[in-house]
């Protein structure tokens, strides 16, 4: 059972009751989520293209817009620098496919994530010297590719970085300097002397921003531009970056192109994954996110990029088969590595470790993440995943985090143990020699100072209403604050002494709860998925004469849709 908090930002409320037009539940929502500067409140309810903020307001951006308009009228090559996720892919298309509006010498290339892990490979900027290409930019990557981007430099190669990733620093107790590759321009909004009015851009806003300042120094064709909103909303939604300020625009508009897409190559993808319904948030991040992500994890991810600029149709098709093919692959191989890694932490009793490190050498090294996010939230411990490598006597993998661990600063001082490592507060990669990883468990356990309470899964609650007081409307109006995600969560309610009507299980795992609730006189149509644990729960407390009883809910006011028709459904998040 997790622990339920109301959230309790009175102060917030009232601010935001002051602006103009907004509701009182949005002032309610926003003001929860810390959302209350008049600007970005603005920006959240009213939504808009004109609202984007000046390109030219990131360092360099001048700089990097002059330098492609000059490679191009000299005819020399482009070559883009992506990496394999969807991010990396997103900013990919977004900057070739801005780009060949103009110009047509362009190519890309993308690093294999086995052979040669993240960011610039020495194999891609040989290559690019090899080649002779002018001007290499680089996006979602690049920001600590200092010794590939020296050696462009020095064979005659211009070098944009585009970038949304930490800056390296150099720091004592007196002062914190930036340490930036040696590039002719490195855009990147978290730079330490940036006045760029938002910081968690993804790879592909960051990409975005700089073809929104080559669009507007050519006077070039915005709705055109525009169309570019596609890739970058998913690679906003698949980053999870925050889904505020332009965020939250790129994502609006993007959906709306996504709903009438002219990109055969997307459209391919929701075929053959038999998506038949609006394209929203939940699209992006469980359909196109992943089939696109397989690439990366399980081949290359050229393969997605060339999907996407293939204009043979049945070539696009036979492409689209292809990818979801290889994401049915990759759903098998991390649902047996799933299984496996419970069962080694069960036989190990790891779940009563505060931090669980896992290994096997048969996991595949490119869903370690996956899985660790996956026992993560089954265990609620940060968690990592470790397979062998391609390196003799290397395990290679990843780790995933709860809210108050750190785990890049857990790390950190095992770091010189280490063979390779890097991360951030709630996710990290690394590499360990495989005789040290007993230690390192030991390690990270010894000195983990999570208590009991952090352990525990929370849930917080933005008002206690009444399911009484529900109607069909009230969750319509829930819809326009989509998209739902990082720091924009999905709005949840709490009611106490509700009655069951009528309970069962369904689905073909017979794994979701379906109940008829009461109050008031009226009864209410609720659901609850995976709800093995709940039912079991139910079944021990009142003896399992469970029709009748009364519990407390957490619940989401949900709209079900079935032949037409449009009708409340409470999603039931928890119960006790």
């Amino acid at each position: 059972m997790a622990n339920w908090f109301i959230y309790n930002k009175k102060q917030n409320y009232i601010n935001n009751l002051k602006i103009e037009d907004i509701t009182k539940l949005q002032a309610l929502i926003l003001g929860n989520r810390d959302i209350i500067d008049p600007k970005i409140v603005d920006m959240f309810i009213r939504p808009s293209l004109d609202k984007l903020h000046d390109p030219f307001l990131l360092n360099d951006m001048d700089k990097a817009v002059d330098l492609i308009i000059k490679t191009m009228q000299e005819g020399g090559e482009i070559r883009i620098f992506g990496d394999y996720d969807q991010d990396g892919i997103a900013s990919v298309m977004t900057l070739m496919d801005g780009m060949l509006f103009y110009y047509d010498n362009i190519s890309y290339d993308i690093p294999h994530r086995v052979d040669e892990g993240y960011g610039i490979s020495s194999k891609m900027s040989d290559k690019a010297i090899d080649d002779g290409v002018s001007l290499v930019i680089t996006c979602d990557n690049g920001i600590t590719g200092f010794e590939q981007i020296d050696n462009l430099r020095a064979n005659n190669i211009n070098v944009i970085v585009t970038d949304h990733h930490q800056i390296e620093k150099k720091e004592n107790d007196e002062w914190v300097e930036q340490v930036l590759p040696k590039a002719n321009a490195v855009i990147n909004p978290k730079r330490l002397d940036s006045n760029y009015p938002f910081d968690d851009l993804c790879g592909a806003g960051v990409s975005f921003k700089l073809m929104q300042g080559l669009y507007q120094k050519l006077d070039g064709d915005m709705y055109y531009l525009y169309s570019l909103l596609e890739y970058v909303a998913m690679g906003t939604v698949c980053d999870v970056v925050s889904l505020t300020d332009e965020n939250r625009i790129f994502v609006i508009e993007g959906l709306k192109r996504l709903n009438q897409t002219e990109k055969i190559g997307i459209k391919a993808l929701l075929d053959e994954a038999g998506w038949e319904k609006e394209v929203d948030e939940y699209t992006l991040g469980f359909i196109l996110g992943p089939l696109m992500n397989t690439t990366g994890r399980l081949k290359s991810a050229k393969m997605a990029i060339d999907l996407l600029i293939e204009e043979d149709i049945d070539d696009i098709y036979d492409k689209a088969r292809e990818l979801v093919k290889l994401n049915n692959e990759r759903k098998s191989l991390t649902e047996s590595a799933y299984k496996r890694a419970c069962e080694i932490i069960e036989e190990n009793s790891y779940d009563k470790d505060d931090v669980i490190v896992v290994y096997d050498e048969n996991f595949n090294e490119s869903i370690c993440g996956i899985v660790a996010g996956r026992i993560k939230e089954k265990y609620y411990r940060p968690t990592i995943v470790l397979t062998k490598s391609k390196d003799e006597n290397i395990a290679k993998g990843s780790g995933r985090s709860i809210e108050a661990y750190n785990i890049y600063e857990e790390i950190l001082p095992f770091k010189d143990q280490l063979a390779s490592f890097g991360g951030h507060p709630m996710a990290c990669g690394l590499s360990i020699e495989i005789t040290n990883i007993d230690e390192f468990r030991k390690f990270l356990n010894k000195n983990s100072k999570l208590t009991a309470k952090e352990k525990e899964k929370s849930i917080n609650v933005d008002s206690q209403i009444n399911i009484s007081n529900l109607s069909l409307e009230f969750a319509e109006s829930l819809l326009k604050l989509k998209p739902f995600g990082k720091e924009n969560d999905k709005p949840l309610f709490a009611n106490k002494d509700v009655s069951i009507a009528s309970l069962s299980m369904i689905g073909k795992d017979k794994n979701t709860m379906r109940l008829s609730l009461f109050q008031n006189g009226s009864y209410y149509n609720a659901i609850k998925f995976g709800a093995e644990k709940e039912f079991q729960y139910l079944k021990d407390k009142f003896n399992g004469q469970i029709v009748g009883q009364k519990i407390d809910i957490v619940y989401y006011p949900d709209i079900n849709e079935f032949r037409g028709q449009r009708s409340l459904q409470l999603k039931l998040i928890d119960i006790r």
